[in-house]
């Protein structure tokens, strides 16, 4: 049995984000199951990575294969997916790469995992686009030749919303990716943040950023991530420019995920209240590492004040937000510490391996 995954960005590509992300923890946990991948030799901001393109090549130490393509080898992955026994498609809105696929192949079964991608938040962005394009799979009864990989029950009904109660939905979870625990000393009255994510408005990044702007203690705000929305970036910096001196904020630019880890180091909180987060693996990471985070309810994390492993916060406004930075500003050590070993706690018991591959060779094997 041939079973192909598809996504325009595949490591060492990482500027997208989270589904590159999901997929390499795919591949390297699903290290002796045989896939095939195809993927563009390009980055999210239109950059050629460094790899060979347009031929088969073994992905690290698995017996994965993918294949890089350039764009006059694009004709030839749309025969690549013609004949295939299982055709894995992650992301929906993907026109010229994954649409132009689906349509194509002839896979006895094609799965596609939206990503996060038909949650509230996301369809809320660029909004009239995403209906037209919904609309469109939907009168052409695209829907109907897929089932769908959900990450979570959430993401599953957000499927079965859009595209019908009778969709045939596999749920498995995200494979996750675990630090090295990291003790930080804390003392009250200051603190450092970081946000390592995309830059665009699902992120709320501008809504961390005034909330720090009635803070007179020192605190560090270090941002990491590709500038997806210029306009977005001007308006964060021009928030920036207007707070006061004792607010430190520092862009970083693109963070490679192998260099998370050493970011992680000289920080304290991970603040990153999105819109919608269908895992948000930046933010597991750095609880593993024992970094409690600041995030929304739109996230798979809940219930963290609960078990000391950070805040959920309203993103209506910033009180919440406030409220949360204070809360761990004032922390002093001792505190500190319980909630640096119990973010960590928190984040392990929330993952199980085995189960997770379990449930992914079922969906790809129809078991």
């Amino acid at each position: 049995m041939s079973t192909i995954i598809i996504y325009d960005y595949v490591t060492p590509a990482y500027k997208a984000g989270g589904p590159t992300q999901s997929i390499y923890n795919l591949i390297t946990n699903l290290a002796t199951y045989p896939l095939q991948v195809l993927a563009t030799n390009k980055d999210l901001d239109g950059s050629t990575i460094d790899v060979s393109a347009d031929k088969w090549l073994h992905f690290e130490d698995t017996q994965t294969k993918v294949w890089y393509a350039s764009e006059t080898s694009l004709p030839l992955v749309k025969e690549m997916v013609k004949e295939v026994s299982v055709l894995f498609i992650n992301s929906i809105f993907s026109h010229h790469f994954n649409y132009v696929s689906l349509i194509r192949s002839k896979a006895k079964r094609i799965i596609v995992s939206p990503r996060g991608m038909l949650d509230a938040g996301s369809l809320s962005q660029k909004s009239w686009k995403k209906k037209i394009y919904l609309t469109y799979w939907k009168l052409l009864g695209i829907h109907k030749r897929c089932e769908w990989h959900a990450t979570n029950e959430q993401e599953k009904n957000n499927i079965q919303q859009v595209f019908g109660t009778q969709s045939k939905v596999w749920v498995v979870p995200n494979f996750p990716r675990c630090l090295p625990h990291q003790a930080v000393s804390k003392k009250p009255q200051q603190l450092k943040l970081i946000t390592v994510a995309l830059i665009s408005p699902m992120k709320n990044h501008l809504l961390v950023l005034k909330a720090l702007s009635i803070f007179t203690i020192p605190i560090s705000y270090d941002i990491y991530g590709p500038i997806k929305d210029k306009d977005y970036w001007q308006a964060c910096q021009e928030v920036i420019a207007g707070l006061p001196s004792n607010i430190t904020v520092s862009y970083k630019g693109e963070l490679p995920p192998h260099l998370l880890e050493e970011a992680l180091q000289s920080v304290q909180v991970c603040i990153q209240p999105s819109k919608s987060e269908n895992f948000g693996h930046s933010l597991f990471e750095a609880m593993t590492a024992g970094k409690p985070i600041i995030t929304s309810h739109h996230t798979p994390w809940n219930q963290l004040s609960d078990n000391r492993a950070g805040v959920n916060v309203d993103i209506q406004n910033t009180t919440e937000i406030e409220q949360a930075i204070r809360f761990f500003a004032a922390m002093d050590e001792s505190e500190w510490q319980l909630w640096n070993e119990s973010c960590r706690q928190y984040a392990l018991s929330k993952i199980d391996i085995p189960a997770i591959k379990k449930g992914y060779l079922q969906m790809f094997e129809n078991s």
